[in-house]
């Protein structure tokens, strides 16, 4: 394997789970390899600036299930995301931009996905996603899809 680090963007599904949210599909071992990954530089995650729109949205509806204190778990959640250098933060670019508006006007609604997309394929990287229904939408399309890969595919890449 090289030894340049895969660049993965993470959709908000990946980000969840450092706010005690579980992910159906995504175990502990999944996260524990996938953060090992990145510790031993095999993997770097980038994250986009807006997905706090739809991570801010799900903490709010799972709040409940929640066990600590949100308070504390959110802060501590939030300055591991922001400040660790774990994760590299991104803005979507204008091309980015443009190929999320055009995504849109063909008739997906997930703006936010639409921005994922469009910067995995604005940066050469890629985009860390369960969503199966945006990838057949993609297809559909005709926009690739190779640069999709789920956290499973992602792990057996790195063996």
């Amino acid at each position: 394997m090289s030894s340049t680090p895969l660049r993965v963007l993470l959709d908000s599904t990946y980000i969840l789970p450092s706010f005690g949210i579980e992910v159906e599909g995504l175990s502990i071992d999944h996260i524990i390899r996938l953060r090992d990954a990145g510790v031993k530089g095999k993997v770097k995650f980038y994250c986009l600036s807006v997905v706090w729109v739809e991570v801010i949205g799900k903490l709010c509806r799972e709040m409940e299930h929640l066990k600590e204190d949100i308070d504390d778990v959110i802060e501590v959640a939030v300055r591991s995301l922001l400040e660790s250098g774990f994760y590299e933060w991104l803005t979507p670019t204008s091309n980015a931009i443009k190929m999320a508006f055009k995504l849109r006007m063909l008739g997906h609604k997930d703006n936010v996905d639409n921005l994922l997309y469009a910067t995995s394929i604005e940066n050469n990287m890629l985009l860390l996603t369960m969503d199966e229904e945006f990838k057949k939408f993609l297809l559909k399309n005709n926009f690739k899809v190779n640069n999709l890969v789920n956290h499973k595919s992602l792990l057996e890449k790195l063996l």
